[in-house]
Parts: C-alpha cells; structure tokens; sequence
C-alpha cells in the first residue's frame, strides 16, 4: 500500500525540482500531482525548447476536499539554468541520460542550499554514486524505479508509471538513512514497492535482468533485419513483438547504459554464450531429453520471478 508524502514534502511550501522533464521526469511530475497528492512547488530544468513548452502548458485535474475540481497548471517553473531552479529546494531529482549527470552533478555542486537532498534515476550507478556521495555527502542516495516505456519525451508521461512498479534506492552507509527515509517515502507515495541495495549490487543485478535482456532484443532484430526483411515482416506473431519490445527503445540512450555498465555486460555476455552452445549441442543431439531438460529449467526459472502487474492500457 502507498505510503503518504514525507512531512518535508507534505507542506505547500515544499519545493521539488526536476531536471530532465521526459518521460520519467515528467511522470514523477505528473505522479505527485494526482497520486501522491503533493501541494508544493514543481520546478523543471529543461534545455530543450519544444519540450519546455509543452511541459509549461501541461495540465491536472486539481481536487479538493468540499470543492469543485478545477484545472491547474503542473509545474510552477521551468528553467534553463540550475541555480535560479534550485534556490530554496527540499528535494531535487536527475532524470537525465547516464552520461550527462556527472556534469549536473558538479554544476548541482555550486548551486544547491545547504540542506537541500539530491538522487538520480540512472540505471547504472557505480561512478554516479560515488560522485554524488562525494559532492553531497549524507544528502544523496541514488533511485531507480524499474519501469519505463519503449516511448519517449514528456509527452509520453504517464500519472501510473510508477503504480505497483519496484523502486530500487541505493544508499552507500548508515549515515544516510534520513535521506533514505524521505526517498523511501516519497517513491512509495507514488505507487512503487520499494528496495535497498548497494551500488555495486544493483549493476551486477540490473545488468542480468535489464541490460542484457535489451542487448539481446536489439541484437537479434538486427539479426532479423539483415535475415530476409522482406519475407519476414508480415510473420511477426505475439511472441516475436512480446519479445522484441524493448528493441523500439531510444538507441542512444541504451548506448550509454550498456557501456556505463560494460565490465559486468562482459562477463555476463561469456556466460550467455555458454547457455547457447548447450543449446546448439542440445539441438543436433539425437536424444530429445536434453533439448527439453533445457527447456523446463528456463520454464521454471521463470516460474520463480516475481513479476510486478501489467501497466492497464
């Protein structure tokens, strides 16, 4: 069940900054807006003019208690440089690609008020982690709500992004347990069951269960696409777009969080192609109970998953 608000965000005086207002930043928007219920300010830092527009003009269905609803406008700010947006900020949350967040990071560094807390949503923290510790101390714990969509930009945004997803919140030592409250929270607050675990764990966990999934989708449809297009095109079933999802997902983003996490890509590539050359020797094999003895331990592999529900359309 969704936990309410943290008190140093339940006050309308409360102020929440957002840089990289797309689609996971503008869900978090939309999220405290009309799941979380939060009454404070939202400031967006955004560099791009047609997506800054269309978040100044964005909308929610304002309800309060004995009143009328009414329209109201999502955010309270948009800028384009940090120090105006983070002036007088209880929280300020990077939903920016990997790359570009050591640089907010530092800039963050100049800016930001003394008691103001930081996270990330990046999906590979080793070195943002470090940095982040190392700029804002006890202040910053990483965040990485696990789910997303194979659209993009703010337009995309969803209110339920988070509605029944898992949160992973990455917190380096014991001294950062007060941020770590108010993060836990607060993602709660928004729908999401949430989890703890070190940095370092987090990338060698992510990288078996999201970013090799998706190295493998774009792979074999570039297989598919070099195979026979032609004839291939009009054959794709369920299976082949339940599978292949994910390969319609920005390119240059997972460019950079495949290389950000690439040593244990690496290691955990040889051991994918292992599995594949059992499975080739268990093909030509005249016996076909190895070929199914293979096939059952991946059924029951999946068995043991605990899948969060399906996103209602």
């Amino acid at each position: 069940m969704s936990e309410a608000l943290p008190a140093v965000l339940a006050s309308p005086a409360a102020r929440i900054v957002i840089i990289g207002p797309g689609l996971m930043g503008g869900s978090v928007a939309k999220a405290l807006r009309t799941v979380g219920g939060f009454a404070g300010r939202i400031h967006v830092v955004n560099q791009s003019a047609g997506e800054g527009g269309a978040v100044r003009k964005a909308t929610y269905t304002e309800k309060r208690p004995g009143q009328k609803s009414r329209r109201s406008k999502l955010v309270d700010a948009c800028f384009s440089r940090l120090g105006p947006a983070v002036d007088g900020a209880d929280l300020v949350l990077v939903a920016t690609p990997p790359q570009t967040i050591p640089a907010i990071f530092r800039a963050l560094g100049k800016d930001l008020p003394p008691r103001t807390m930081v996270t990330e949503i990046a999906s590979v923290k080793g070195e943002i982690a470090a940095l982040g510790k190392a700029l804002f101390g006890h202040r910053y714990v990483g965040s990485h709500p696990l789910v997303g969509s194979e659209q993009q930009g703010f337009q995309a945004a969803k209110a339920t992004l988070f509605r029944g997803a898992r949160c992973v919140l990455t917190p380096l030592d014991k001294g950062d347990d007060q941020t770590l409250a108010v993060l836990r929270r607060f993602w709660s607050a928004l729908g999401c069951e949430v989890l703890e675990m070190s940095p370092q764990e987090h990338d060698a966990r992510l990288a078996k269960t999201s970013h090799l999934p998706h190295l493998l989708a774009y792979a074999y449809m570039a297989f598919l696409g070099k195979s026979d297009p032609a004839a291939l095109q009009s054959l794709g079933g369920g299976g082949l777009r339940d599978f292949s999802r994910i390969a319609a997902s920005d390119p240059a983003l997972w460019r950079e969080i495949l290389q950000e996490n690439r040593h244990h890509l690496h290691a955990d590539l040889s051991r994918f192609r292992a599995v594949l050359e059992d499975l080739d020797h268990a093909l030509m094999d005249e016996d076909p109970s190895i070929l199914q003895g293979i096939l059952v331990q991946g059924q029951a592999a999946r068995a043991q998953f605990q899948f969060p529900p399906l996103p209602k359309s």
